[in-house]
């Protein structure tokens, strides 16, 4: 029962991305063949997802090995600041830099220009880089704090320097994590729309996922190209997929920590090398989102256009006009908020449902919980785009399920994409629960049912209401499906700043930027405080 159950639940999950294989023409991959912009596309997809992986992995190493192994005061708070460019959407992101680094009317060119112009393959890069930087960090940072401190004493007591003792010992540990990390950063890269929509777009650089939405915009003439694009840029992932895979299971091979010396400690590290740090850090911080994000604020303050005209003479005419527009007078952000929150929420609850109900299933089972993390985790590195795509084919009426132009179809393309999260999260939790609760309770005369409602439920309350949280942060920020997905009746927070954005209204976009940032970090702290500081960050 337990393998028919996951096998289902896979197949619930993946439908869209194997329907969309049924959708494939020979006629359209020829067309495709026979045209330079579909190489240059390819091109440009491959150039800025590696080069954005390596600029994620040159920012986040040397991060992630400090904060693992040192300790100072406010260590928490700069962790936080660290992670920001993770919690905050890519679309902010991108609106931000628009906004200081335009080469026209950019407010940060005349003293601090972006090398090379921001529209483009250097600017996708970079801003790859910062946006994915802290998935390099988490991964890593566990790592480097479970390697044996004793081994960097004994290259210390050598003569070794830290730049040494990295390359020599830390480095040749810890590469299949890195590669790990690079290769998830590069498939975060390869399913990116917004970034391209606005910093490549512009100078023509169109990755596939920006092809993807042209042949989409194209209506039914253009539904077999993107079939076709959507096809190929899954391939592009399935490396990285497998790549992920058997490093980890490699991984499970090795000890980093052993022995009685061993110990997972945290120093001070020396005044010379923090003040190193913190100038990289506060470097790279305020340069790679911390002033675009504070410029951001700041034109939200004052009157369209003021500050690329009149400098900073704008700010005493400043107000929060902009803010009561877009909650109160702009009815497509009233319809985005009741949309994003209404059916996010509904998906968030549908997800935990679904992951508490297989947990009950076979959460004893190793073996099967093996399979199900791997079979889930496949639409979360899966581009939104393919998954938005694999719906449209299959839930529009073909197959007997017609979700299409409703909010429902949303909702779907949600559960799939984020519920290994909670997946994961519920398998953690539940892993820490003890085996000889569960017989107490069939010893006290309980059924499974009366187990799960009196024991299991409340030991998992962290992980349940934190998980909602958790689900909802994504699901508020997420652009690329609602882009393909979104209907006259339907609209969601990151649908209506990208239409916002297009049509030149930047300063009510801006506003909405900083709006959706901040219910970002409230649901972040909401699934902190919920699972008692398990989940969120």
């Amino acid at each position: 029962m337990s393998i028919f159950t996951l096998i289902a639940v896979g197949i619930l999950l993946l439908f869209p991305i194997l329907g969309l294989w049924f959708e494939l023409r020979v006629e359209a991959l020829q067309e495709l063949l026979e045209m330079a912009s579909f190489y240059r596309s390819i091109q440009v997809t491959l150039i800025s997802g590696l080069g954005g992986a390596l600029v994620s992995l040159l920012i986040g190493i040397p991060f992630a090995r400090q904060f693992a192994i040192f300790d100072w005061k406010g260590k928490r708070w700069q962790r936080l600041m660290l992670l920001m460019p993770y919690l905050i959407p890519n679309f902010v992101l991108a609106i931000a830099y628009v906004l200081v680094w335009n080469p026209a009317t950019g407010l940060m060119n005349s003293w601090l220009p972006f090398p090379g112009g921001l529209y483009g393959l250097a600017g996708m890069i970079f801003l790859f880089g910062i946006a994915h930087s802290p998935v390099v960090f988490l991964f890593l940072e566990e790592k480097f704090r479970r390697l044996d401190p004793s081994w960097r004493e004994a290259a210390r007591l050598s003569g070794a320097g830290s730049l040494r003792t990295f390359t020599k010992i830390e480095l040749p540990v810890l590469l299949p994590s890195i590669l790990s990390s690079f290769s998830l950063c590069f498939a975060l890269n390869l399913s990116a729309f917004a970034i391209p929509a606005w910093i490549g777009a512009p100078a023509k650089a169109y990755p596939l996922t920006y092809k993807i939405y042209q042949s989409v915009q194209m209506g039914s003439e253009g539904l077999a190209t993107a079939a076709v694009l959507s096809a190929i840029l899954f391939l592009f992932t399935i490396p990285s997929l497998v790549l992920n895979s058997w490093i980890q299971r490699k991984e499970k091979k090795y000890t980093l920590v052993s022995g009685k010396a061993s110990r997972i400690n945290s120093t001070a590290p020396s005044t010379r090398s923090q003040i190193f740090f913190q100038i990289g850090f506060w470097l790279i911080q305020s340069i790679g989102w911390i002033l675009p994000v504070a410029f951001l604020f700041v034109s939200t303050l004052v009157k369209p256009g003021c500050l690329q005209m009149g400098g900073w003479s704008c700010l005493p005419d400043a107000s929060l006009s902009a803010y009561h527009y877009v909650i109160f007078d702009l009815a497509e952000t009233q319809a985005a908020l009741q949309g994003s929150l209404l059916y996010g929420s509904l998906s968030a609850l549908i997800i935990l449902f679904l992951a508490v109900f297989l947990m009950a299933m076979f959460g004893r089972n190793p073996w099967i919980l093996r399979w199900a993390d791997t079979l889930y985790s496949l639409p979360v590195a899966t581009p939104g785009a393919v998954i938005a795509l694999g719906l449209i084919v299959c839930a529009s009426g073909k197959y007997g399920i017609n979700l299409y132009n409703t909010a429902w179809i949303a909702v779907a393309a949600y559960v799939i994409k984020h519920f290994h999260m909670a997946f994961q999260s519920l398998k953690t939790g539940f892993s820490n629960i003890s085996v000889s609760l569960v017989e107490a309770a069939k010893l006290c005369g309980a059924g499974p049912t009366q187990t799960w409602r009196r024991v299991m439920i409340p030991m998992l309350q962290p992980e349940i209401l934190g998980g909602f949280f958790l689900v909802m942060v994504p699901i508020l920020g997420e652009l690329t499906m609602s882009v393909f997905l979104a209907s006259p009746s339907f609209r969601t927070i990151g649908m209506v700043m990208f239409e916002l954005q297009d049509y030149a209204d930047q300063n009510s976009a801006a506003a909405m930027s900083i709006l959706l940032i901040l219910l970002v970090l409230a649901g972040n702290g909401m699934a902190r405080i919920l699972s008692k500081g398990k989940l969120g960050y």
